[in-house]
């Protein structure tokens, strides 16, 4: 039984008192040093959902706006074949523009967002909102504090310290480390921090390992969120998991079973730089943040998800114009395959414990889907029905909380060929049978602003989901314990 310092709420307490930190001077002079920190209005942006008459425009449109960076219209989220209609981001001074060749060619459309920085600028202040009311219930629980006893350290307590801290709205990376160190610091029997490496401005890429006895041969799940900066839907639901994993070990035999059985190894954010810098400037801030020269220009940034070594910019290799060697562009997969520090460090580690991990986990934003490899051409892996199966039966778990509805296939089937993903990578370089990415909520409505509210059911369909994925993976002996093959 832990003693009474260790009680999550005095926990709570130390992360507004002793236990705050902020970024290395280093890093934060690097941050200065490059740019200016004024954030982007998005004041008059709109999200507009077009929906095509034929698919010879619908691919015109696509093949436009992917490859002009100039225009003020960015495809919102890469099209999706379950879904004729495509979605825009169209800036104020292109709005008159863009609707008038949508009504010319006689294109339906309606407006999903009408004001992005209005969107932006209430779910900010429901942020700061929320988290000032949690300061002042901790500072009215501080009298209490000095009364507590061994027995007030309940399931109860573990649970105000997670909604004191991270639940129910997006905390930015500096928050989500300190939550995680406090986690660490208290129940230091089932979890401790790890690093695997250092970001491009200096930050520790820290993630918790979460498991019940200190067998180093058990098998191990990864979990990892927020490769794309703007998904800040997928470090909250990585919060909401190690969570569920910590409090639910109590009263729930089957949470039990899972520690006592595995490892997890799960890291809220991987791109640690770019997530601050979508807290602090760009609200829809994609890459890394890594300084690129290309042709007398200095872009920012790389899309991490493009830049694993495996099938790297394959997609390119007979397209001059291809969108993945666009320094400046949204999906530019760096200069090299492993350009990255962050995808350095996530490889390495990854192939250092290969052997023990049986099931890779990237959680991404938005669609509802399950994805599976591969992602760099429209082939399926020889074990694509294991793996669908596992996703079939996690959807339906997912879906009978809130009816919540996924899709499953390859990036190919659903998407678009994306190639050098962090999937295809475990999958075809560190052998993990068992590699998945999910998109989570929702399909469109806000995209990659999502409410806080929808945080919570977020993270508990994603939670059955990832229960039922595991349970799957224990029926495969084959590949857990190399038996019955």
């Amino acid at each position: 039984m832990l003693v009474c310092r260790s009680c999550v709420h005095l926990s709570a307490v130390l992360l507004l008192t002793c236990c705050w930190s902020e970024p290395t001077s280093s890093s934060q002079a690097i941050r200065e040093s490059e740019e200016d920190l004024e954030p982007v209005d998005y004041s008059g942006y709109q999200v507009i959902r077009v929906h095509p008459g034929t698919q010879q425009e619908r691919l015109s449109l696509i093949r436009y706006y992917s490859e002009t960076t100039d225009a003020g219209v960015t495809l919102w989220t890469e099209p999706s074949k379950l879904d004729h209609s495509l979605d825009f981001l169209v800036s104020k001074k292109a709005l008159r523009a863009f609707q008038l060749l949508l009504r010319r060619r006689r294109l339906s459309f309606e407006v999903l967002i009408d004001d992005l920085q209005r969107l932006i600028d209430e779910q900010r202040e429901e942020s700061n909102e929320y988290k000032r009311r949690e300061e002042e219930r901790i500072a009215r629980n501080r009298r209490s504090i000095s009364q507590s006893t061994v027995s007030n350290c309940s399931e109860t307590n573990e649970r105000d310290f997670y909604d004191s801290t991270v639940a129910n709205r997006y905390a930015n990376y500096t928050e989500i480390s300190n939550w995680l160190k406090l986690v660490a610091r208290a129940y230091p029997n089932i979890s401790e921090i790890f690093e695997i490496g250092r970001s491009y401005y200096g930050q520790p890429l820290t993630g918790i390992k979460i498991t019940i006895g200190r067998n180093s041969t058990k098998p191990a799940v990864w979990i990892d969120a927020g490769i794309h900066a703007r998904e800040w839907i997928a470090p909250a639901t990585a919060n909401y998991i190690i969570n569920a994993l910590i409090t639910g070990r109590h009263d729930d035999l089957v949470i039990r079973g899972l520690l006592e059985e595995f490892e997890w190894y799960i890291m809220p954010s991987i791109n640690p730089d770019g997530y601050d810098y979508s807290h602090t400037t760009d609200r829809l801030w994609r890459k890394t943040r890594s300084r690129v020269q290309s042709h007398r220009r200095t872009c920012f940034g790389v899309d991490a998800n493009r830049n694993f070594d495996f099938h790297w910019q394959s997609e390119c290799e007979f397209n001059p114009r291809c969108r993945g060697r666009l320094a400046c562009g949204d999906v530019f997969s760096g200069s090299r395959p492993l350009s990255e520090p962050e995808t350095i460090a996530l490889t390495n580690f990854i192939l250092a414990n290969r052997n023990r991990i049986k099931m890779y986990l990237s959680l991404h934003s938005y669609s509802q889907l399950f994805l599976l490899p591969w992602g760099y051409t429209t082939e399926h892996s020889s074990d694509y029905d294991d793996l669908k199966n596992m996703s079939e039966k996690a959807a339906i778990a997912l879906t009978r909380l809130y009816d919540t509805n996924y899709s499953i296939g390859t990036p190919g089937d659903i998407l678009y060929k994306a190639s050098g993903g962090s999937m295809d990578w475990a999958k075809g370089v560190a052998g993990i049978k068992y590699a998945i990415t999910m998109e989570l909520r929702d399909t469109g409505s806000y995209g990659f602003l999502l409410p806080a509210q929808q945080i919570e059911p977020t993270g508990k369909e994603t939670w059955a989901a990832v229960k039922e994925m595991v349970k799957e993976l224990k029926k495969d002996t084959c590949w857990m314990t190399r038996t019955n093959c």
